[in-house]
């Protein structure tokens, strides 16, 4: 059977995030013999897209970087095209679901899985450390303020009763006010715990949200994930979600058409002596493109 080909996007950029060298993340993946674990599919890379990342927390950089992921994300829910964008920090989220929220239609239904250790939910005026990284979800909700808000190349913003965050752990009171506010869905380690763990809970709401939506997508912070099973990331924490759950309840899924695109970020090569995160992104990849 003919492998899916997986249009692909590789943003080499670190501008909104501490460390320098996620930024290699595209690149590594890109030449790494892990892609021989893609049993169902086939990466189709685009040029790497090529950030600076001199001026950090930029919001010009961040503004063209935007732009030109928009563009790639359109492109493919256009041409009706699962997508994988692979970063770099989570700040691309601002331009890979912008472009998901120009193309899809109007009067369509759409979720967003952000599974991810923090919340990514504060502005310019609330973050304590600045980093843009730390922002996209307040930009995706149209409530990061005029600054930053300029970044965002849509007109169309996520409602938080469709935003699904999952993995939480680490956040300040100011992002839970926040989405709180919107009403976006919040399964923190301890609601997970509670209800059941990872494979019962992440299944049961995927195969809810794939079943109430018309389009769905994941975008996945591999921080989320117990940084014993990925050392290799850019803001580490404590325990975590297993990556045996995660991929176990991937490849119990059946992603359909609904499903629209997948964004994994803030690995960090140089954090990542064992390589075991790089093969742990295409193990993700392998279990969700089947």
């Amino acid at each position: 059977m003919a492998k899916k080909i997986i249009p692909t996007l590789g943003v080499a950029s670190c501008v909104g995030a501490p460390s320098n060298s996620c930024a290699t993340a595209p690149a590594v993946l890109k030449a790494s013999g892990y892609s021989s674990l893609l049993d169902y599919s086939e990466l189709k890379w685009k040029p790497l897209l090529e950030v600076s990342n001199k001026n950090k927390n930029s919001l010009n950089v961040l503004n063209k970087q935007s732009c030109l992921i928009n563009q790639f994300s359109r492109q493919q829910i256009e041409n009706k095209k699962s997508f994988l964008v692979l970063g770099g920090d989570h700040s691309c989220a601002i331009g890979t679901w912008a472009g998901a929220m120009n193309q899809l239609p109007a009067e369509s239904t759409f979720a967003l899985i952000w599974i991810d250790a923090h919340m990514d939910a504060h502005t310019m005026e609330s973050s304590p450390s600045g980093n843009l990284h730390g922002m996209p979800i307040s930009v995706l909700l149209g409530e990061a303020g005029h600054d930053l808000q300029s970044c965002y190349p849509s007109a169309r913003h996520i409602d938080g009763q469709d935003l699904y965050l999952f993995g939480v752990r680490c956040y300040e009171a100011e992002e839970m006010v926040l989405l709180s506010k919107k009403k976006a869905n919040v399964f923190d380690m301890q609601r997970i715990d509670k209800d059941g763990g990872t494979q019962k809970v992440l299944f049961q709401l995927i195969e809810t949200i794939s079943r109430c939506y018309d389009y769905f997508a994941i975008s996945l912070d591999l921080d989320a994930i117990d940084p014993k099973d990925a050392p290799g990331v850019v803001t580490s924490e404590k325990t975590g979600l297993s990556a045996n759950d995660l991929l176990k309840t991937f490849e119990k899924l059946n992603f359909s058409d609904k499903f629209i695109g997948l964004e994994i970020v803030e690995f960090d090569p140089a954090n990542d002596g064992s390589r075991e995160t790089e093969k742990l992104v295409y193990e993700i990849i392998n279990s969700i493109y089947k």
